[in-house]
């Protein structure tokens, strides 16, 4: 299978050298920065969880019309808000015919996707790996939780969404196809609800966000509220005790993980809170339901975001 990857973040990366080290021919794009530049100088270095070194050579492009049109795969792993000026940019270059699947965090992904390219096949997916940069051309794997994968018609995508899973899972990816998108999603969500938010205001990894009684405590409370949210939509999701799941997560899993919102804010960028606690906060009031905790970690985000320049 040849598979592009549009963006070169942790996850975009881990995935990249991942599947390239299991014999799949991949190409990675993003806009030229310092990670991209050390990659195509030196290569790709994933540090294991046995702390060793592999170091894979990949196929980056950094301007989408030097891209090929006949890839079987495009995996997209772009910011949330960055995902129309993206694609906007990318598709014109690409056969109209290539499924996309996407692991972004949040919701309302696949359905902007399916609006800026109605033809192809979207599926989507969620996923408790992680990984973090731990400087231009190296990263490092932190979590090795399962991911799924799901679409709205699996019955019709049954053969490209089993091709998929087995293609991740032989690259040291655990993949499982799910007939339930909705629950991929918001399963996904709620996970990223618990720790996301949370770890980037207090600046702690997902492990030491719940290593206190208070951590704890306010995981689930954020986990209540999604969970209540899912629970009106209808929404089946995949696990029967959500904050003990994300607990059992935390410590067993992504606990050595730093978030995607800290990375972040760390780095003084723009978050996904919007999408992460702020769908939460969205569908509450939509459905005349109370999110208060939710409401809570929105605002503490927005304020770091709006005060890098002031910090003490």
């Amino acid at each position: 299978m040849k598979v592009l990857i549009v963006g070169s973040g942790a996850m975009g990366s881990l995935f990249a050298g991942k599947l390239k080290q299991h014999g799949v021919d991949i190409t990675l794009l993003n806009r030229p920065n310092s990670h991209i530049k050390a990659i195509q100088k030196t290569g790709l270095q994933i540090v294991e969880q046995d702390g060793n070194l592999a170091t894979i050579d990949l196929m980056v492009k950094t301007n989408a019309a030097d891209l090929n049109n006949d890839y079987d795969l495009i995996l997209l792993f772009v910011k949330a808000f960055a995902t129309e000026s993206v694609l906007s940019n990318v598709l014109p270059f690409l056969s109209r015919t290539t499924p996309i699947l996407t692991l972004q965090n949040g919701v309302g992904n696949m359905e902007k996707i399916q609006k800026l390219s109605p033809s192809r096949n979207v599926v989507v997916g969620g996923t408790s790996t992680g990984a973090g940069i731990v400087k231009p051309g190296v990263v490092e794997q932190r979590a090795w939780g399962s991911t799924f994968i799901g679409s709205t018609v699996p019955e019709k995508y049954k053969q490209l969404l089993e091709q998929i899973a087995s293609l991740f899972s032989a690259g040291g990816i655990k993949t499982h196809v799910s007939e339930n998108v909705q629950s991929v999603i918001w399963s996904k969500l709620i996970v990223n609800v618990a720790y996301n938010g949370l770890t980037a205001v207090t600046r702690l990894t997902n492990g030491e966000a719940i290593r206190t009684d208070e951590g704890k405590e306010l995981v689930a409370k954020l986990v209540t509220e999604a969970v209540q949210i899912a629970e009106r939509k209808g929404i089946l999701l995949l696990y029967d005790d959500p904050i003990n799941e994300c607990i059992r997560l935390g410590i067993e899993e992504i606990g050595k993980n730093t978030s995607s919102m800290l990375t972040d804010v760390l780095n003084k960028r723009k978050t996904e809170v919007e999408v992460i606690n702020g769908a939460i906060v969205k569908e509450g009031k939509k459905h005349n339901m109370a999110t208060p905790y939710n409401e809570m970690i929105l605002k503490l985000v927005y304020m770091i975001e709006n005060s890098y320049e002031q910090r003490l």
